[in-house]
């Protein structure tokens, strides 16, 4: 019987987007080859990480979940405690109650954000114009009265 797992790892954030997508086709060929399927697959932009691990500030987490029994999941942990690519991994085991697509998840919540700053930016009231034109006409001048100052002409 198949069971549903979640596998996350860290690889190192200075590898180029076509080597990363290496290393996820070979760990998901390592799934799809012990007759496990994967389900979903988030990649997170680099992230610092807390502490230094293996020489590393800074990584790339992947996010796979994926269907198998347990010798597929034994046979991907032990892959990923012997690779060199890849810096901290932890695969566990998921509720069935838990949510089994998380890239779908944030690409939402980045959706309604995005939506968001859209309304709060179009109902925001405009900024005041600063004033340019103060009234003067340069064409035709006229003679300003000032009240009390009748008949004080030279």
């Amino acid at each position: 019987m198949a069971t549903a797992y979640e596998a996350i790892y860290i690889v190192d954030a200075t590898l180029a987007e076509d080597q990363v997508k290496a290393i996820l086709d070979k760990y998901n060929g390592v799934i799809t080859k012990s007759n496990g399927s994967v389900e979903d697959v988030d990649i997170w932009d680099p992230r610092r990480l807390a502490y230094v691990i293996k020489g590393h500030r800074e990584g790339r987490y992947i996010v796979v979940n994926f269907l198998s029994d347990a010798a597929a999941k034994n046979e991907l942990d032990r892959i990923f405690r012997i690779s060199d690519d890849v810096i901290r991994h932890m695969i566990v085991k998921q509720d069935p109650k838990a949510d089994r697509f998380p890239s779908k998840t944030r690409a939402a919540e980045q959706e309604r954000r995005e939506r968001d700053a859209a309304a709060r930016a179009a109902a925001a009231p405009l900024a005041p114009q600063p004033i340019t034109d103060l009234g003067t006409s340069t064409s035709d001048e006229e003679e300003i009265e000032i009240p009390g100052t009748e008949g004080d002409e030279e």
